[in-house]
């Protein structure tokens, strides 16, 4: 048997063995010929097989009597029938990646066609080009697989590692015009892949071959012919050209290739933005109108509530005759008048009012929706990327390649308003990135003889994320009079602050605006981590030895990655703002300069850190063929994950369980009782129960290659996120977040610029005398700050697949594959919860929402002094069921290729966040018992997927099935065209339902529902009292707006899944004070999201080996609005809290209409 690359001629021989059967393993991806001749018998050829990345391709021959010099030729069969393993996943060929529209020509949007793949749509997601994302300057890099997370995607080029660790993302993004074909690795794969819970993308890039070939291109775009987003105002700016080429052919015929490509972008988008701003009357004190132009009060359909004084709970007051509110006296008490919603000027804070006119002017009114202002900013993008690779056959037994890569990107992304300091969210202002990503790959193959081959590969990848506030530099903050908030000299000299106000022993990078969450309206200030930068850098090996003895394939290898981190930033370095709203509306506290929570980073060692890890994975596979109908696949793999230790050991570990911090390096503990040395791995153990097994199966019933039924059990664990080991550089002595938290209010009138050191307001919030305690270096005996902790006995996410489907070979080649897939994950990653809420105790009165808990009594909390314990555990819990089909086909006579797929499934999880991507919603964690609670709908459930794409030569033209004898100009015009369709259609995301009321979370009489998400927003949940799916009053709801719909004046839903009310806001409640809310945490689900994009091509044939393409391409060509709920500024979800928010569809989640041409010359 000869196996013979069409491209390269490469070539490899092989014998039958005793039953018939060859084996040929470790072939480059490509197009085959196989030729066998055995003596006595006439020799049989077949051409054209493609052998697809990570595919065990099954080719039989019946050999009939004759001469050996005698020939049947046949050709292959385009799609088959996978026989012999129980992967599922989906190879997305050459010609998909490059004929399918691609929006930005990004092929991970190949990757959803592949069933039981899930990709978020919320545009404001980490994972989904997210404007505070920090893999945002170049795509969308989400991809989820049985309910694992979106950074557990295993991405490899060219069998190398191409992650982005910082956030989880992707290195390098190639053109399409260099990838030869990629494969989505998602159930029950071979022991030789799998170092990351999710899927694993296999892409490959194309190589040289004996004959010149490439492509020269143009991609462009304009607004002109575009369609607007259902909330711009405006049509906005979508200008992109994305130009380039690739040439690949022979150094040395049969020898040595070359294959070298290159792709610019240049890309300016205007980014629609709608949002709620306080309005200029509000900016001088006057409350009278909402921001909608309503008065407020207990009939305000929009939820807008009279003011109250904060340092008297009781209402302004305002002179009778005039309107004008009444100064303020001694303690904040005013003169009697009438009730009012004017706050005076003497208690007006200069500070305050100076962050509020940083808000632009509103410019709409929809209070239908939510917003008062609406504006389009351009979002840039300049791109360049460019791969070399070189391949050489040395023999017939031995072949290597090396590949380069240079990935360059850098980008604006606003934030939302001008001047940019008013923005979405708090890691949503505007910011400047530059991301750099370098990889190489290298690769060598041996054979020692037909039964026995190697392949040892190796390569480094590196991604630089650098990330710049609008602000920085500006000194922002003390300017405007928030003293302690720059620590830096420079700003010291700008301001005229002594530098005693410098508490850490390094100044800050940023220095700008502090970043400040304001109730329901845009937050304000510079991003968190910003300035930023961080380096990635992998080095790796691998080998795979594989063995042909009898009728099983064992293949034995292994690889090492090393992971370096490097990473210089701060959270917030300028400190970080939440007026809690007590006077009835969070911008009129902020007015007042009244601060209910202020953090601030303290730097003493710990601004740049190097984190490092290395990751172990040996392996055995063993495909044995029991007989010529049942195929077992039986693996096992080792996780080996060391824990994260710092290049200058620069990190601690707070251990819950001693109430010990371990403390690596150097550092000073002297006088710290809580303080102990430790090694470098901060007592974290190594874990070494990570096993992986593999088994499956592959039995043809009928005997035939036409049916297959395949299932399979495996085990995967999640190595990505180098086991929640991120955070504890953030620890003290190195790196401190030191709180103010000191209750309502914040700031005894009449006090706000004194010297008494008490907790005073805006302006002094950050002073030294009002955070907590801080000592150089800091000691954590006196320091009830924040400090981070992590088991010391972590173990690695364990996800256990198993799935059952059936594969048949339909007539007109359509290959139909239907079955069951699940998993169960356990040990998940569950990061930033606090373990400072107090677990209560039962006592006497209150009541009990959780079985065993009674809440209503006092509060106090554990493992004093520290304010939040924020921990990363191993507790999360996933499950995952689906039904998934898939049908496949494609007919060269017909010029047809087709892919369908449809998912039915279900995920839940125990809500666990990771701190980053969509939030998981107020969580009862960590009460214990309690968890059971806390399992829901995930944030990545979708019950119903179906995904279509489709690539058709229309029949007519010379030569063709209709107008075979066209020529000249009717063969020119009708002659010769392609069109291609991607169809996507889901159900809708889960919505999360918190609620951030202050009587429900904020309280004196805690009593244990003051929850903090991520250690920073405290959320409860809220009682659910009606179907939120039913609109219509709701009678047992005691807000009277509820007893009336929307039409009528009130808050009721007159119809949900609309603009207004896609469910009745009215189904839910604040719960009682001190108790956990009865809600699920995902009771509603969103939008759904139906999609098709839409390109016609004109080929213009030039020679035989030459032809120009003209392309028009249709994304979202429906022009369909793919809705979305942005949820409230402080929390981004569904908040009882913010009615102007709570339950309104005020975004898109995707583009609208946009046209794009292009022209491709291909040789």
């Amino acid at each position: 048997v000869t196996v013979t690359s069409q491209g390269t001629g490469l070539s490899r021989e092989t014998k039958t063995d005793d039953t018939g059967h060859y084996l040929t393993p470790l072939l480059p991806v490509g197009n085959y010929t196989i030729r066998v001749n055995s003596q006595g018998f006439k020799t049989v050829e077949q051409t054209d097989i493609r052998l697809q990345v990570n595919e065990q391709r099954e080719v039989d021959f019946t050999l009939v009597p004759g001469s050996v010099t005698e020939a049947v030729e046949v050709s292959a069969t385009e799609v088959a029938v996978e026989t012999s393993t129980p992967t599922l996943g989906q190879v997305i060929t050459a010609e998909q990646v490059a004929d399918l529209p691609l929006n930005g020509r990004d092929f991970v949007q190949l990757a959803t066609l592949t069933p039981g793949t899930t990709q978020e749509t919320n545009p404001q997601s980490f994972f989904n080009n997210g404007l505070s994302s920090e893999v945002s300057a170049r795509g969308t890099y989400s991809l989820s697989v049985g309910g694992s997370r979106a950074q557990s995607t295993d991405w490899l080029f060219d069998g190398n590692d191409n992650n982005e660790l910082t956030a989880g993302g992707i290195s390098i993004l190639p053109s399409i015009d260099a990838i030869q074909e990629f494969k989505v690795l998602t159930y029950n794969y071979s022991a030789e892949y799998g170092t990351r819970a999710g899927p694993t993308v296999l892409v490959t890039t194309k190589s040289g071959s004996n004959a010149l070939h490439g492509s020269v291109f143009e991609f462009f775009r304009n607004t002109k012919l575009d369609a607007r987003s259902f909330f711009a105002p405006t049509r906005e700016q979508r200008n992109l050209n994305q130009f380039g080429g690739a040439v690949g052919g022979p150094i040395q015929k049969d020898k040595t290739f070359f294959f070298v490509d290159y792709q610019g972008r240049r890309q300016r988008y205007g980014v629609p933005f709608v949002g709620l701003i306080p309005t200029p009357a509000m900016k001088t004190g006057d409350y009278t109108l909402d921001p909608f132009g309503t008065p407020r009060g207990a009939s305000n359909p929009n939820g807008f509530i009279d003011l109250v004084n904060p340092y008297t709970f009781t209402a302004f007051q305002c002179d009778p005759i005039t309107g004008a509110p009444l100064d303020a006296l001694a303690g904040g008490v005013q003169p009697t008048g009438v009730n009012c919603n004017k706050i005076p000027a003497n208690m007006i804070d200069p500070t305050g009012q100076a962050m509020m006119n940083f808000y632009p002017t509103a410019n709409a009114s929809n209070a239908a929706v939510g917003f008062n202002f609406t504006n389009i900013p351009t979002r840039r993008l300049d791109e360049g990327e460019f791969d070399v690779r070189l391949d050489h056959n040395f023999s017939s037994k031995d072949s290597a390649f090396a590949r380069f890569s240079y990935d360059q990107a850098t980008s604006f992304a606003p934030g939302g308003g001008p001047p940019g300091f008013a923005e979405q969210g708090a890691f949503a202002s505007s910011v400047t990135f530059a991301n750099h990503g370098r990889n190489v790959a290298l690769s060598e193959t041996h054979v020692f003889s037909d039964r026995t081959i190697n392949q040892i590969s190796g390569g480094f990848n590196r991604i630089f994320n650098h990330i710049t506030g609008i602000a920085a530099g500006s000194c922002l903050s003390a300017k405007i009079g928030i003293q302690g908030a720059n620590l830096s000299s420079a700003c010291d000299s700008i301001t005229g602050y002594p530098p005693s106000l410098n508490q850490s022993t390094k100044d800050c990078e940023s220095c700008g605006l502090s970043s400040t969450i304001v109730g329901n309206y845009w937050s304000l200030g510079d991003r968190g981590f910003a300035p930023f930068q961080g380096g990635t850098n992998v080095f790796s090996i691998s080998d795979s030895f594989d063995m042909i003895r009898g009728k099983h394939d064992i293949r034995i290898g292994g690889q090492v990655r090393a992971n370096q981190l490097n990473v210089r930033a701060e959270a917030f370095q300028d400190g970080f703002l939440i007026p809690f709203g007590i006077s009835g509306d969070a911008s009129a506290d902020l007015l007042m300069g009244q601060i209910g929570l202020g953090i601030h980073d303290q730097t003493f060692q710990g601004a740049t850190t190097g984190r490092r890890w290395k990751v172990f994975r040996p392996f055995v596979q063993d495909d044995w063929r029991v007989t010529n109908n049942l195929t077992l696949n039986l693996g096992l793999a080792w996780a080996i994950v060391t824990p994260t230790t710092e290049a200058q050991n620069r990190q601690a570990n707070f251990d819950v369980a001693s109430a010990k911090l371990f403390v690596a390096g150097s550092a000073s503990i002297a006088g710290c009782t809580l303080c102990i040395h430790s090694d470098p791995r901060l007592g974290i153990q190594l874990d070494k129960t990570a096993l992986e097994p593999r088994i499956g199966l592959a039995w043809k019933p009928l005997g035939s290659e036409k049916s297959v039924v395949r299932a399979g059990y495996a085990i995967y664990h999640d190595t990505s996120w180098n086991l929640g080991g991120q955070g504890l550089w953030q620890n003290p002595p190195y790196l401190i977040e030191s709180q103010n938290f000191a209750g309502v209010p914040t700031c005894p009138f009449g006090n706000s610029t004194s010297p008494n050191p008490v907790n005073c307001g805006i302006q002094r919030v950050f002073l030294q005398a009002n955070l907590q305690p801080i000592m150089t270096p800091p000691n954590p005996d006196t320091f009830p700050g924040s400090v981070l902790s992590q088991n010391r006995d972590f173990k690695q996410g364990m996800i256990q697949q198993y799935n059952l489907n059936v594969e048949r070979q339909l007539p007109g080649n359509v290959v139909l594959t239907a079955g069951y897939a699940g998993s169960y994950s356990t040990h998940i990653l569950v990061n930033g919860m606090n373990l400072a809420i107090h677990s209560p105790d039962a006592c006497p009165g209150g009541m009990s929402p959780v079985p065993g808990y009674t809440f209503g009594c006092g509060y106090v909390k554990p493992n004093a002094p520290f304010g939040v314990i924020s921990n990363v555990n191993d507790v999360g819990r996933a499950r995952y069921n689906s039904l998934q089909i898939k049908a496949e086909t494609k007919s060269a006579r017909h010029g047809l290729y087709a892919l369908f797929g449809y998912t039915y499934s279900r995920t839940f999880d125990s809500g666990f966040p990771d701190g980053l991507g969509t939030p998981p919603g107020a969580t009862y964690w960590p009460l214990p018992g309690a968890q059971r609670a806390d399992w829901a709908l995930s944030q990545l459930n979708l019950n119903h997927s179906f995904t279509a794409s489709v690539l058709y030569d229309l029949p007519f033209g010379k030569g063709k099935q209709f107008g075979s004898s066209w020529r000249g100009p009717v063969n020119a015009i009708l002659g010769n065209w392609e069109v291609d369709v991607i169809e996507k259609a889901t159900t809708g995301f889960p919505l999360y339902i918190v609620d951030s009321t202050p009587n429900s979370t904020f309280t004196t009489n805690a009593s244990g529902s003051n929850f903090l998400f991520n250690g920073a927003v405290s959320l409860n949940r809220p009682d659910q009292i009606a179907d939120p799916n039913k609109a219509g009053p709701v009678p047992t709801n005691p807000d009277p707006l509820c007893q009336m719909t929307i039409s009528q004046g009130g808050r009721a839903a007159d119809q949900v899944h609309s603009l207004s009310s896609w469910f009745n806001p009215c189904a839910f409640v604040s719960a009682p004070v001190g108790e956990l809310g009865l809600a699920n945490r995902a009771p509603v689900y969103g939008p759904r999201f139906v999609n098709t994009d839409f390109s016609a091509i004109k080929h213009f044939p030039i020679s035989e080996s030459m032809q120009l393409d003209f392309r028009a391409e249709f994304f979202n060509i429906f022009n369909h609005p793919q809705f979305g709920l942005t949820g409230s500024s402080a929390t981004g979800m569904q908040d009882v809290f913010a009615p102007s928010t709570f339950s309104q569809v005020n975004q898109t989640v995707h583009d609208p209409r946009v046209i794009q041409f292009a022209l491709k010359l291909r040789f």
